[in-house]
């Protein structure tokens, strides 16, 4: 085997796809030197073995670190890339509770998102809306959108986030951490691949009976109502209104050397997710990110404070303002790889307005032994 590349010889410091904040380049960039090569999946992955503390310290300071220029081709080369991560544990999606429509491939990888192919999706921690979530995510580029296309992946940093939000909202900040909030899913029995948020409660709760999922429903904590759509309308019988526990909107993100306060929650992605679900039993009646915005009735029918308050629409409009004046593009390359940190980092879709299969990616969302919640691996098509 050739003598593997130095950490520090990989490390670019001027990719067009950085955006300085402070003394960082973020994402923080590894690329092996065009004098040495890595010539396989699994020196790929001797190298993650061999700087892992390294990878694992620049993780905190920039809360993702971008792979550019290592052999990986396939599935497999990104999964022999994932194992070398020790001490990350997948969650399958059949155990996962994400709002969105994905096909199990293997074991291992299923599709990401079957629901607005090539639209925008908001920024979010990944399933922080739920009592589930990953620790950190993959993502593998196999093939690039076309150029002029779009298709690149959004990311921002979540405690700056919140520090600008605080400035802008301090009373509503507050409410925030001392409360908590709840959020309302509107879900059919089948998949609705229209929407961005179209899985069904079968498939979100892993069952196939209403009295499987209200067992499920009940020793989580959860409420609950059938028959019953946004707004009040009625659907059938088979049709699930359901509300979570409270869940933390502001979290001190465990496992790091200093204290980071993100903005944990799916409130951005609840802009886009509130106007997806007031469509819920009506298939192929969408909506436009891009032009459409919700209601205060929207949002309130979605997401509450855990003492039942109104989530302030102003206060959404402006996070996602912000969201928007502090993300990061990555404009992705064939074989690059991101690994991002989603306790300290969101990230969105930006819009892809190629033909169908002429942008693919790989995910792999995974969590970390020593915390609570779980993780899985995904494919992104």
């Amino acid at each position: 085997m050739p003598e593997l590349p130095s950490f520090d010889s990989c490390i670019v410091t001027n990719a067009p796809d950085q955006k300085l904040f402070g003394n960082f380049h973020v994402p923080f960039v590894l690329s092996p030197p065009q004098n040495t090569t890595i010539l396989s999946p699994d020196e790929a992955s001797l190298f993650v073995k061999e700087n892992r503390s390294r990878i694992d310290a620049v993780l905190e300071d920039y809360g993702a670190v971008l792979f550019r220029g290592f052999p990986l081709e396939t599935p497999e080369d990104f999964d022999t890339f994932v194992q070398a991560f020790d001490g990350y544990n997948d969650l399958s999606y059949d155990k996962s509770m994400s709002f969105a429509v994905r096909k199990r491939l293997t074991d291992r990888i299923c599709t990401t998102n079957e629901g607005k192919l090539g639209k925008k999706l908001e920024f979010h921690h990944e399933q922080a809306q739920t009592p589930l979530w990953p620790s950190h995510l993959f993502f593998c580029c196999l093939l690039p959108a076309r150029p002029g296309d779009g298709g690149a992946t959004g990311i921002v940093n979540s405690e700056l986030v919140y520090e600008k939000l605080a400035e802008e909202h301090p009373e509503i900040c507050q409410k925030c951490e001392t409360h908590g909030v709840r959020y309302t899913v509107f879900a059919g029995p089948e998949q609705d691949t229209s929407k961005g948020a179209g899985r069904s409660w079968k498939s979100f709760f892993h069952v196939e009976t209403k009295e499987e999922a209200m067992l499920k429903m009940k020793a989580g904590g959860w409420t609950w109502t059938w028959g019953e759509g946004a707004g009040g309308t009625k659907l059938g019988d088979d049709f699930l209104k359901c509300t979570t526990p409270v869940l933390e909107a502001v979290k001190v993100a465990p496992g790091f050397k200093r204290e980071h306060k993100t903005f944990f929650n799916q409130l951005v992605a609840t802009t886009a997710n509130a106007l997806e679900f007031s469509k819920v039993g009506k298939p192929g009646d969408e909506v436009d990110s891009l032009r459409d915005e919700p209601t205060q009735e929207d949002i309130d029918e979605c997401v509450r404070f855990g003492n039942g308050d109104s989530v302030p629409l102003e206060f959404l409009m402006d996070a996602k303002r912000i969201c928007e004046e502090n993300a990061v593009d990555i404009f992705w390359q064939k074989g690059d790889v991101a690994l991002i940190s989603n306790y300290l980092m969101m990230h969105s879709r930006r819009p892809w307005s190629g033909p169908e299969g002429t942008r693919k990616l790989l995910a792999s969302l995974v969590q970390e032994e020593n915390c609570t919640s779980f993780g899985q691996t995904l494919v992104v098509l």
